[in-house]
């Protein structure tokens, strides 16, 4: 069978690392990709991810800025259905390559623009390399989490319990202060998943409409994308509810040392399970009666649970200590529990059930051989993915690309009656049965494109809508509560199906068969629904295991890679990970894939994603040989400053940092050229991490700014306030990137916004989070219960309705 993009033709004039995933993304579900590199190449070729990201694709040198390369080029877009590019603002209209030059040859193009910072004034001729957009945005100092949290960081204050530090002995990656350089590459990571999303959602409206479409995101909103549930400021922080610790800096995040010296990462933490189950001379897995939220003995996510993790610390360390990493790992699996081995990508990579899955391939790479790598990410049932091949060699299909260029036809007709859209995903209808992050994260996403999204609530869900994540998962939903084991609300839940273009969950296998609520149960009756349903881990022997975030990025190498655990450190759990938007994020790029195909054939159907599969797109530099040895990566220092001494994090004078990002050759003649005036080394010298430390610390960080990009080296300063100063930034709240709305339960709530724009009208903020029964009287009403019938399945407690809201 077909991928869902069959038939599109992409031309691919990106590099670095959020294009080249984005169009892997699209190759690997059939869209011919064409890379065209300019003369010279790409200074990123020695990138160990190109092995990887440029699967699938061909490869052609055009010399854009010749006449013979325009020309051929335009001649290819005429027969395209999408351009993306990474160019800086203002150079695709140099070239004559913008949206509006490219729309006269094809009304129906889609282009997509994934630039450093998109075109705020202040920032978007800053140069755009991954860790200088972390660095001025200041993520770097996420990484560990920030004291009292960012919520509390952003609103000025100390949060609950200041007098407390960490629980000593809990070393987390370098054992130091101060802003953390991880080796994923958070930036462009969240580019891809919103430039993948826009491009998906694009097609949908085309597809609709008829129209081109202009698709643009920046790593700047990929860096808001990694913080978005972190980074808030609301009007009543004291809210009940609204604070919790596992984002603290002095969190016990659930990463614990072994008897053998390895770790492993047990999530959600449960005391007794760990205390008991140590207590003997063996390892003997103790049952648990009660799930986490029942638990009595369970560290609850509020204050008291810091106080509890940072008594509780001692002991459970203690008990990890006393068996190998395993053993600890065999007796979660045994109990129901979250407990996984901190794996390097290697390892990972090495795993069979992932090969078995789909999730890691293998393939024969035509420069270094045999090779595996992630595989396929998105599951559509009807349309699978598929890669389709190895990297080509630079320019290997350059001949027979330029052949074509004038004979390319456009690739489909125009729909026979356009309908008009005001965002892409208008007339969508969502229900989100989500659970936690990963579930109401995909919600979240599909209602800043214009789907109207229907939070479906358990009666008991108020806890949860009251946190800080709920509150940002939740965000432009209507929420209803519904008691889907009586018979009343499931009743309410079929009406609302019979009405629905998605349905959404991410329930563990069995659960929604339980209730009827399987795929092929619903496409029987409506063969037009999307079904999504995503998992924690790969098919197989894990189904069944509780995934979260946390001990999926220990399974797939993200706390190995980014700790530095190859330098001799303890792992780190970035607070920046996206393994449950991730995860989400895939899945929203799935449904909207689906809706696309939908739109051209009228059917339906099920596509699924996982927490695994984010966490091996995240670690995607990586591959190792056939025979399991690793291939060609870069790792960061002991110190966690950087990848080498030309790319890297620096002190100055003042203590403040700053980092260095000379990637180009031409970029590091400029850096030799001015440290030498300034009485600096010689770039060739064995010692240059020492000397250009001793150099950097004569003078304050903003001076050595100064210089080195007055003579053209990329260096930014890294900015701890950036994620104070953005929330009053005007420009940045009239671009929507950070957006204000009303919530229930802490007043007026802003966070990050619009993280992609599709379209002429970009995306909406429908409304603020939904609180749990919000909406319920309103939803049922549109779907033609009477007030009587409502006021009566209140009253068996089949629905549930927010107190003050009527019903």
């Amino acid at each position: 069978m077909a991928g869902v993009f069959d038939g599109i033709r992409v031309l691919d004039l990106s590099w670095g690392i959020a294009g080249p995933m984005t169009t892997m993304l699209l190759a690997d579900n059939g869209a011919d990709v064409i890379r065209i590199v300019r003369p010279g190449g790409d200074p990123f070729i020695e990138s160990s991810g190109y092995h990887v990201w440029n699967r699938g694709k061909r490869s052609a040198t055009i010399d854009l800025r010749s006449e013979e390369g325009s020309v051929a080029f335009r001649a290819l877009v005429a027969g395209a259905d999408l351009v993306i590019d990474s160019f800086s603002p203002g150079v695709t209209t140099q070239l004559g390559i913008d949206h509006e030059s490219l729309a006269t040859i094809n009304p129906r193009l889609i282009t997509c623009s994934i630039t450093a910072y998109g075109d705020h004034p202040a920032h978007r001729d800053r140069p755009g390399y991954d860790a200088l957009v972390a660095a001025r945005t200041g993520i770097f100092y996420d990484q560990k989490g920030r004291l009292g949290t960012a919520m509390e960081y952003i609103a000025g204050r100390p949060g609950p319990e200041p007098e407390f530090g960490k629980p000593e002995n809990m070393v987390r990656g370098a054992d130091r202060e101060g802003p953390i350089f991880p080796r994923s590459t958070w930036p462009s990571i969240g580019a891809t998943y919103y430039g993948m999303l826009g491009i998906a959602a694009a097609l949908r409206a085309r597809a609709v409409t008829g129209e081109g479409q202009r698709v643009s995101t920046s790593l700047l909103q990929g860096a808001l994308a990694a913080v978005s549930l972190n980074w808030q400021r609301v009007e009543k922080p004291d809210a009940p509810l609204y604070w919790m610790w596992p984002v603290d800096s002095r969190a016990i995040e659930g990463l614990f040392e072994c008897s053998d010296g390895r770790w492993v990462h047990h999530w959600t933490v449960r005391p007794r399970w760990v205390l008991t189950s140590a207590e003997g001379e063996t390892l003997e897995s103790t049952e648990l009666d009660a799930a986490y939220r029942d638990d009595p003995d369970r560290i609850s996510m509020e204050s008291d649970g810091l106080l509890s993790g940072y008594f509780l610390y001692p002991m459970l360390a203690e008990a990890f200590k006393r068996f190998p990493a395993e053993d600890w790992e065999r007796a979660a699996e045994k109990t129901g529990v979250g407990c996984s081995v901190v794996r390097s990508p290697s390892e990972a990579l090495a795993t069979q059930s992932f090969l078995d899955d789909g999730c890691v391939v293998e393939v024969e790479d035509p420069e270094v051989g045999r090779v595996r790598y992630a595989g396929n990410l998105l599951e559509f049932s009807h349309t699978p993915s598929h890669v389709r091949g190895p990297s080509p060699r630079l320019g290997e299909h350059t001949d027979d690309v330029l052949a074509e260029a004038a004979t390319a036809p456009l690739t489909a007709p125009f729909p026979l009656s356009p309908t008009p859209l005001n965002y892409p995903l208008d007339g969508i209808r969502v229900l989100d049965l989500g659970l936690g992050v990963a579930g109401p994260y995909t919600g979240r996403a599909l209602s800043d494109l214009g789907a109207d999204v229907i939070k479906v609530n358990a009666l008991y869900d108020s806890f949860w809508n009251g946190t800080h994540m709920g509150l940002g998962t939740n965000r432009g939903k209507r929420s209803i509560a519904i008691n889907l084991k009586s018979e009343g609300g499931r009743a309410a839940l079929e009406m609302l199906i019979a009405k629905a273009d998605v349905l959404t969950l991410n329930w563990r296998p069995g659960a929604a068969a339980r209730l009827n609520l399987d795929y092929e149960t619903l496409h029987a009756k409506y063969p037009r629904l999307v079904y999504c349903n995503t998992r924690g881990y790969e098919k197989g022997p894990r189904s069944d295991l509780p995934g979260t975030d946390q001990t999926i990025a220990a399974l797939t190498g993200g706390e190995w890679e980014d700790g530095g655990c190859d330098s001799g450190n303890p792992p780190m759990w970035s607070r920046s990970n996206m393994g449950d938007t991730g995860n989400a994020m895939l899945a929203a790029i799935a449904i909207t894939s689906a809706l696309y195909h939908r739109e051209l054939t009228g059917q339906g159907q099920a596509v699924a994603t996982s927490i695994v599969n984010a966490g091996l797109l995240h670690n995607s530099y990586s591959w190792i040989h056939a025979d399991g040895t690793p291939g060609d990566t870069r790792h960061i220092d002991a110190g966690q400053y950087g990848l080498s001494p030309f790319y890297r994090m620096y002190q100055g004078s003042d203590e403040d940092w700053f980092f260095l990002a000379a990637v180009t050759e031409e970029e590091r003649r400029h850096l030799a050229k001015t440290i030498d005036a300034s009485g600096g080394p010689d770039l060739g010298a064995n010692d240059l991490l020492e000397r250009l430390e001793g150099l950097f610390a004569t003078r304050p960080a903003a001076e050595w700014f100064e210089i080195l990009d007055r003579a053209g080296v990329p260096v930014e300063v890294i900015d701890e306030d950036f994620c104070r100063t953005i929330f009053d930034d005007l420009v940045a709240r009239d671009e929507q990137l950070i957006v204000e709305s009303p919530s229930k339960s802490v007043g007026r709530f802003e966070d990050p916004g619009l993280l992609v724009k599709v379209g002429p009208n970009g995306g909406i903020i429908r409304r603020g989070p939904c609180q749990c029964g919000e909406h319920t009287v309103e939803i049922l009403s549109e779907h033609g219960y009477s007030d009587d019938e409502i006021a009566g399945l209140v009253a068996s407690s089949a629905i549930g309705v927010m107190p003050g809201v009527g019903g």
